[in-house]
């Protein structure tokens, strides 16, 4: 069923996955990724992905889930910090590290945006509650 709900939930597990794309395992295969900056960055994305899957199962039965979303966003803009570093410095080319990190970038603005402008805070919460 298609429904502002089921389409939100969605959208937020699959941003959740997104935060793979940082972890050593999606390195270009040169890139070395043993290191403190490429531990502290798997780690964040890691909470990040399960954040945002936690919040999706509570857009189903919770009234927590916003916080969890914003806590989870949140990390996963702060896991962009040690991955930028690590990218660099391990040998990631500038530009897939700019192109992950303003994808990330865009997509915490984007979830920012929708749960913390009161307007729009409003309609999601009419929607998903309704939906």
């Amino acid at each position: 069923m298609f429904t502002i709900r089921n389409m939100g939930g969605i959208a937020l597990f699959l941003a959740g996955s997104t935060w793979l794309w940082l972890t050593p395992m999606f390195a270009t295969r040169e890139v070395i990724t043993s290191g403190f900056l490429w531990s502290v960055t798997q780690a964040l994305s890691l909470l990040t992905i399960v954040g945002l899957c936690v919040a999706t199962v509570g857009l189903f039965a919770q009234s927590w889930w916003q916080t969890a979303a914003i806590s989870s966003a949140a990390v996963g803009l702060l896991a962009l910090v040690p991955y930028w570093f690590a990218g660099t410095q391990g040998g990631e080319t500038t530009g897939t590290v700019a192109w992950n990190a303003t994808v990330h970038v865009l997509m915490v603005a984007g979830i920012f945006t929708l749960l913390l402008v009161p307007e729009l805070e409003h309609c999601v919460q009419y929607h998903v509650m309704n939906g």
